[in-house]
């Protein structure tokens, strides 16, 4: 049995599924998918419908744009970026339980979670044009901040998705939890804006040097909790090709509204 296999059996034995729901606490059956009640999967914001073209945000119905007001601001070195939910109330509680009161537990639900909407979007790749991937690539916390956590919940998600990949085909992509490392740490981000984000992670990220071969050529899925301004996708996604990569596609489970930048100032002062 592998690592990971293990540390799912452990996962389910230490807090098995389909017990409470893993947002209000109300006893629920196994069949209810993601650890979620009828009433909080109802009121969880899914992304369904119309999508930034570029980063996977969501749209409203009458937004005339393609793109979401942060893509329409600047490029990105993502090829393109797709998201499972909008962040709100009840997603913003799942992940503050994952990082910050030692529930990485819940990261497998949400592993869940990222692998059934690739797996739909996979099913109209001819039509919204994605690439197939060879690895999947977590984006990594700093050491200080995983030996304080416990785990990088990015990475956890990412070895579900994995996992469940493994289940359903025989061709499945390969996950590389140690090539891509931060190298330092920065201040928080949400009190900054997209400029001082993008600033406070130059150099932030890095491809160790021993492990660069493993990414030469290959088209990476790269994997996250949650996507605002794309600084740190970028910032991850610009040295993986500066290495060697093909091309970086991103899968977040979670992303910001479609806010225009003198929205995101009022929300920072």
């Amino acid at each position: 049995m592998k690592l990971s296999e293990v540390a799912y059996e452990l996962s389910e034995a230490v807090f098995p599924s389909g017990i409470y729901c893993i947002v209000c606490g109300a006893l629920i059956d196994r069949s209810r998918a993601y650890g979620l009640c009828d009433g909080c999967i109802r009121k969880m914001h899914w992304i369904s419908g119309k999508t930034c073209n570029r980063c996977g945000k969501a749209l409203h119905g009458e937004y005339l744009g393609s793109l979401c007001y942060d893509c329409m601001e600047g490029e990105h070195f993502f090829t393109r970026g797709f998201s499972c939910m909008t962040y709100g109330f009840f997603e913003r509680q799942i992940m503050m339980d994952i990082k910050y009161r030692g529930k990485g537990y819940l990261a497998v639900k949400m592993g869940d979670v990222l692998f059934d909407k690739m797996e739909s979007l996979i099913e109209a790749a001819a039509d919204i044009g994605i690439m197939p991937f060879d690895l999947v690539i977590p984006v990594p916390v700093s050491e200080g901040r995983r030996r304080k956590r416990g785990y990088n919940q990015a990475e956890l998600m990412a070895r579900q998705f994995v996992r469940r990949w493994q289940e359903k085909s025989e061709c499945f992509p390969f996950l590389e939890g140690g090539v891509l490392v931060r190298d330092h740490e920065t201040e928080m981000l949400r009190s900054m804006n997209p400029s001082e984000r993008r600033l406070a992670l130059r150099s932030a990220f890095k491809v160790k040097s021993n492990k660069s071969e493993r990414i030469q050529g290959k088209t990476i899925l790269l994997i996250d909790d949650i996507y605002t301004t794309g600084a740190t996708a970028d910032a991850c996604s610009s040295v993986l090709l500066s290495s060697g990569a093909e091309a970086v596609y991103l899968l977040t489970l979670c992303s910001g509204g479609n806010r225009r930048p003198e929205e995101l100032e009022k929300m920072r002062d």
